[in-house]
This record gives structure tokens, C-alpha cells and sequence, in this order.
């Protein structure tokens, strides 16, 4: 029973500690600075527009869409990370004495930076 559920652990535990969630992390910790060019550069292109070849672009529009899908990315990274981290707790709980010690310490490690940066992302 033990070896199974250690096999299970190993197999998925390396699915969800991936690249999605350095994507997770990083979009968390520079959610302000991208707003921030994003708001830049609505104000600075609210009207404007360019054109390139037969192409014109709205610029201020284009602006408010890219603001609106960055926002939109951003709420899905944060529930990402929240449900990331209700993954670690639920497996710390069921699954905590399967794992070495060093395992746990890692575990806990990655709970707690996830605790600081979902309340982080809730208060920005």
C-alpha cells in the first residue's frame, strides 16, 4: 500500500512542480510592474493611432484589450496558485508521512511562499 501510494506521489509530483508554475510565480510577482507599462501606455496612446502599410491600429483600444487580458491572466494565475496551494495542503495532510524528511521540509518550503504570495496578490 505504501509503495503504491509512493509511486502515485512520485509520478504526479513532478507534473505539478513544473514550468506552469514558474509561469504561476512570476506573472504573480510582476503583476504591478505590467500594469503599470499597460497603463502607461494607454494614457500615452489614448486616441492615437498608427498605421503601417494598408494596417491602422486604434492604439488606445488595443491598449484597454491588452489591460483587460492581463487582468484577465493575472485572476487566472492567482487561482492557480490558490488551488496549487490547497494541492500541497490536502497532500501534505494525506500523504505527509509517505514523504522522506527532507521531502516534507521541501513541502512545507513551497506552502508557505505560496501562503505569502496568494495573501500578497489578495492585498494588491
Amino acid at each position: 500500500m505504501q509503495d503504491s501510494t509512493l509511486d502515485w506521489v512520485k509520478a504526479i509530483g513532478s507534473i505539478l512542480i513544473s514550468w506552469p508554475m514558474v509561469g504561476v510565480v512570476f506573472v504573480l510577482a510582476f503583476r504591478k510592474p505590467l500594469t503599470l507599462v499597460l497603463d502607461r501606455f494607454i494614457r500615452s496612446a489614448e486616441g492615437g493611432k498608427a498605421v503601417v502599410g494598408p494596417v491602422t491600429l486604434e492604439l488606445g483600444k488595443l491598449a484597454e484589450e491588452g489591460k483587460q487580458a492581463v487582468s484577465h491572466l493575472n485572476r487566472m494565475t492567482e487561482l492557480g496558485a490558490e488551488s496549487r496551494l490547497l494541492e500541497l495542503e490536502i497532500t501534505e495532510s494525506k500523504f505527509g508521512p509517505v514523504f522522506s524528511p527532507n521531502q516534507r521540509e521541501r513541502m512545507r518550503q513551497q506552502i508557505e511562499e505560496l501562503r505569502v504570495l496568494v495573501a500578497a496578490a489578495k492585498n494588491a
